[in-house]
């Protein structure tokens, strides 16, 4: 089917789905629409920075916790690799086994310390977005504002749609701190 011919029943689906919705226009309120970035505000907000600021002395203790228990295995990997030379060889294989569960054990405990980390990221914007919810109807009844876009779905909006900077000076207040707890 030619382009043209697309964009023609396009064009008037669209004109019989705006006739569809003007009968009953009257039942729904005057609509006003807002933008939030909410990217920018994950970012900006004190709250979220100090939290990002824990999170990543998490981080590095984890990484090194985890630079050094990497360090022993190898060690432990050493000594084993050395010490078949000398042992019987049912003994060698029962160290084997033994270190073989270690290191089994050992690497699910590292992806849990690293899931701990991605895990508390997820709570401190969960914190965040939770706080962010009755900040944005506050506003949104003062100002008669009906719908709030994320500014990353809109293609183009009026800078005075943009409610980010108020939101993100109320959030600050009502969110002073998040509060991190390791699991």
């Amino acid at each position: 089917m030619p382009m043209y011919k697309k964009i023609a029943k396009l064009i008037l689906f669209i004109l019989f789905t705006i006739n569809i919705f003007n009968v009953s226009y009257a039942d729904y309120p005057n609509t006003s629409i807002a933008v939030i970035d909410i990217n920018l505000i994950l970012a900006e907000a004190k709250s979220a920075k100090k939290a990002a600021k824990e999170i990543e002395e998490i981080a590095v203790n984890i990484e090194n916790e985890i630079q050094k228990s990497d360090e022993e295995m190898l060690g432990e990997q050493n000594l084993l690799i050395e010490s078949q030379a000398i042992m019987a060889p049912e003994a060698f294989e029962n160290k084997r086994n033994d270190y073989e569960k270690k290191v089994q054990n050992y690497n699910i405990e590292r992806q849990n310390k690293l899931l701990s980390i991605e895990n508390l990221i997820a709570n401190s914007r969960k914190q965040v977005l939770d706080a962010l919810k009755p900040i944005l109807e506050e506003i949104s009844n003062e100002k008669g504002i009906t719908i709030v876009l994320e500014k990353n779905t809109v293609l183009l909006n009026a800078e005075a749609m943009d409610i980010t900077e108020e939101v993100l000076k109320k959030l600050d207040k009502a969110l002073p701190k998040i509060e991190l707890s390791q699991e």
